[in-house]
């Protein structure tokens, strides 16, 4: 006889012996007691019974088409319809206003704790199902079944779960925090002298806690009292932790929380370095006891499927540093991103050989110790030629770099070069990056600032990088050009190279 018959007949047989003749009613345990209209006989009247146990959250049947619901601390209409009768955000709004009429909660519309709300519609129940007996033939026809007046025997609250991804990645999950707990039943399977209960783990799967105790998932639905009643005699002091589409951030964090962790925190950051700077982003930090931060063993969970996931030689300098990655989302393979983007490092600090790796990263064709003939014998029988330090030209026209050191006779040469239409870029000796590459920009009427820049801005990957330099918008080129005198170390390189940067200079 499987479970679901062999529980209501006992349970009917219990509740019917009570109401023999001039005796009172046995003592029925309230939690299984079941409604007698379900027999459909004419009882003599008695004494009412203890109410059964349940969550004072938990909606009612009101009559055929409507349900009561005992409102709790922190609930609204909009959270009631999407959490226990399952519905979309918008489709819930749509049906607020009508239950504000329904039940005259004035233009408000507000509830309060203890008040019992009716929602013009059945609850959600999903039916039990009797299977045919053990060792039954197939054809044999099944025994009688009696009539419920309309009601069911229901299992669940809601529809029951089929999301298997979310209950595959929660054993994914833990797996990795306990790894030494990988070979446990993670299915509930019990055994009682007159009943036999089973739940299938890809819908409700069964987990160790930090404390010692367990965790039950409900992915989807949740079950009734009678099955959590059961489970609960099993297993003392167990936790039920329900998935709802959608909510899968919230739901792991209630499933750590319930875990009995030490620490969990949501949204989380670590930053390493100061120029350049790595800053990590991880939906969920996990600290399993107070020794985690001591013993560098700290979990990085993403379970954000638009996050973006660690490439391996990232989850390798994290393990480093004593935190240990979980991604349920991982690539299986991190190829190179394919950009014109290039970094160029100018480490140098005298002002003429600075300018010359400043020139080669704007791509610019210049020359060194150019003379320049500024009048001819032809003007008026006077020839004068001028030595530039450096010369280039760009777009029809002239430019002179030099640097000044305070010759009168050199800026008297300077100043006759820009009566005759050349543009002067004149560098002091004691210029650093920032303001050199400043006056070439302005000169070349070129876009750039020199700030603390983001060179991974797209935010769609668990990291960033940020590094001190001028990005340079420039029309001659098709990516993104970043000039810094900061030399990026090798994670950060690697890192960076990976994400469609080349690289140039700095290995000095």
């Amino acid at each position: 006889m499987t479970f679901c018959r062999r529980l209501f007949l006992y349970f009917a047989a219990l509740f019917l012996s009570g109401f023999h003749a001039g005796h009172p009613a046995y003592a029925v345990d309230p939690r299984f007691e079941l409604n007698p209209q379900m027999l459909q006989q004419k009882l003599p009247a008695r004494p009412p019974l203890a109410s059964p146990r349940k969550k004072a959250s938990a909606p009612q049947r009101k009559s055929a088409g409507e349900t009561t619901y005992t409102v709790k601390q922190g609930d609204h209409l909009l959270k009631i319809l999407e959490r226990d009768f399952g519905m979309a955000k918008k489709e819930a709004m749509v049906l607020v206003p009508g239950i504000v009429r329904r039940n005259h909660l004035g233009q408000s519309g507000r509830i309060r704790p203890g008040m019992r709300v009716i929602f013009p519609f059945p609850a959600k129940a999903a039916k039990c199902v009797v299977s045919p007996e053990p060792g039954a033939r197939e054809g044999q026809p099944k025994p009688a079944e009696r009539d419920t007046g309309g009601q069911q025997i229901t299992f669940f609250k809601g529809s029951p779960g089929t999301d298997k991804e979310v209950v595959g990645n929660a054993r994914v999950v833990w797996e990795k925090l306990f790894p030494a707990k990988q070979s446990a039943n993670y299915a509930v399977s019990i055994r009682g002298s007159k009943y036999s209960l089973d739940l299938a783990p890809d819908r409700y799967l069964l987990l160790p806690a930090a404390d010692g105790g367990k965790i039950l998932i409900e992915a989807g639905g949740r079950l009734s009292p009678i099955v959590e009643s059961l489970i609960q005699d099993h297993y003392p002091g167990i936790r039920f932790v329900t998935y709802a589409p959608q909510k899968r951030k919230s739901f792991f964090a209630d499933l750590l929380a319930a875990a009995g962790f030490y620490s969990v925190e949501e949204n989380f950051t670590v930053a390493f370095g100061a120029d350049p700077k790595l800053t990590i982003t991880s939906d969920i930090k996990i600290e399993k006891d107070s020794n985690s931060s001591l013993q560098q063993d700290i979990f990085l969970l993403n379970i954000e499927p638009g996050r973006g996931s660690f490439p391996p030689l990232l989850s390798t300098y994290l393990a480093n540093h004593g935190f240990r990655v979980i991604d349920l989302y991982s690539a299986a393979q991190h190829e190179k991103t394919r950009t014109a983007n290039s970094i160029h490092v100018i480490t140098e600090r005298e002002p003429s050989l600075l300018a010359d790796k400043l020139m080669t990263a704007l791509e610019l064709v210049y020359e060194r110790n150019k003379e320049i003939e500024l009048f001819s014998m032809n003007d008026g029988g006077v020839a004068l030629r001028v030595m530039a330090d450096r010369y280039f030209e760009k777009n029809g026209e002239k430019f002179v770099v030099s640097v000044f050191k305070g010759d009168p006779e050199n800026y008297t040469l300077l100043r006759l070069l820009e009566s005759r239409n050349y543009h002067l870029i004149v560098l002091t000796p004691d210029e650093d990056l920032r303001s050199i590459a400043g006056k070439f920009l302005a000169h070349l009427h070129m876009q750039g600032h020199y700030a603390m820049q983001d060179l991974l801005a797209s935010g769609k990957l668990p990291y960033r990088i940020q590094m001190s330099g001028l990005m340079v918008n420039s029309p001659d080129k098709r990516g993104a050009l970043f000039l810094t005198g900061s030399r990026p170390d090798r994670i950060i390189g690697e890192l960076l190279e990976l994400n469609g940067y080349s690289i140039h200079g700095g290995n000095e």
